[in-house]
């Protein structure tokens, strides 16, 4: 068995453990009626549409980083297409990545420069998600007046100058050591590629712009779900909520957390005093406006843009 059959069986596994976890708990607690009987579905097209945006933001993100940083000639119509079929395939390890790679390189894009870029925004997303953290522990210690959120956020600073200066030192390294070794090689161009382009004005610019709307959205969006899902909930609750969520999904065990994230937003809810089921069904229906955003503008893209494609 090689290394990505395991690594899906792995996957495979926690996703099974945590949906019969949930499972067992939602059938003992028997909520899941009273919650969706009086809902207003109408109420819930707000949270497609501020999930449109958050999808926007995410495709024009890479787009605009990929555009910054290699040789691609695609239009933003084509990239889009390509953006949006990937969402679909991201449900299986890997394919929506792959099919990305093998779509892109009809345009210019070395698979290398793919995967370059790729690693290149996943590395400083990292760091700017632990500024994020970092602001939103600081948030949490004057909510809450406890020490352990403003140790977070000093973590959390720290965690990301780490980072930044490993770059830069690792890149100092391999410039000094002469490596032979293919691997060597390809791990200095890496490097080189990420520390040329970590400090741009223009890549910061973008990093920042669309990082930023990504993160006030996506905290709206839980504002909206949970008033949707009538939750009587404070707005410094709706944070925690929220900031937990963005840690884990951050780290994602299954393909985008399937399971595992309803399993600790349910478990979440019930410390604090709800059901574990409506922490369920708020993830479940944060979820859900992801998948018909993506949906409406897949359709929407094919509609009225196909010709171009």
């Amino acid at each position: 068995m090689n290394k990505n059959n395991i690594y899906k069986s792995f996957q495979t596994i926690i996703i099974i453990i945590c949906l019969l976890l949930i499972f067992k708990i939602l059938f003992e607690e028997e909520e899941i009626k009273n919650i969706l009987i009086n809902l207003n579905f109408y109420k819930f097209l707000p949270c497609i549409l501020i999930s449109v945006f958050i999808t926007l933001f995410y495709s024009q993100l890479i787009f605009n980083i990929i555009l910054a940083t290699t040789k691609i000639k695609i239009s933003s119509r084509k990239w889009l297409y390509i953006f949006l079929n990937s969402q679909f395939l991201d449900t299986i390890p890997f394919a929506g990545f792959f099919y990305k790679a093998i779509r892109l390189k009809k345009y210019n894009l070395e698979y290398k420069y793919f995967l370059y870029s790729y690693l290149f925004i996943f590395t400083v997303w990292i760091i700017l998600y632990l500024f994020f953290f970092s602001i939103d522990s600081l948030l949490l210690f004057f909510f809450f007046e406890n020490n352990d959120y403003l140790l977070l956020s000093i973590i959390c600073i720290l965690l990301a100058t780490l980072t930044l200066f490993l770059i830069k030192l690792l890149n100092y390294l391999l410039k000094k050591l002469n490596f032979k070794k293919k691997i060597f090689i390809k791990l200095k161009l890496l490097i080189f590629f990420i520390k040329k382009n970590i400090l741009k004005k223009k890549t910061l610019k973008i990093f920042l712009k669309y990082g930023i709307m990504i993160h006030l959205f996506e905290f709206v969006l839980y504002v909206i779900v949970i008033d949707f899902l009538q939750l009587d909930l404070s707005i410094r609750t709706i944070f925690v909520i929220f900031f937990v969520n963005s840690v884990i999904d951050f780290f994602p065990l299954t393909p985008k957390n399937i399971g595992f994230s309803e399993l600790i937003t349910g478990g979440l809810l019930s410390f604090i005093g709800f059901n574990f089921t409506s922490g369920v069904i708020l993830k479940l229906f944060v979820r859900v406006s992801s998948l018909l955003s993506t949906t409406a503008l897949f359709f929407l893209n094919n509609i009225f843009f196909n010709d171009e494609i």
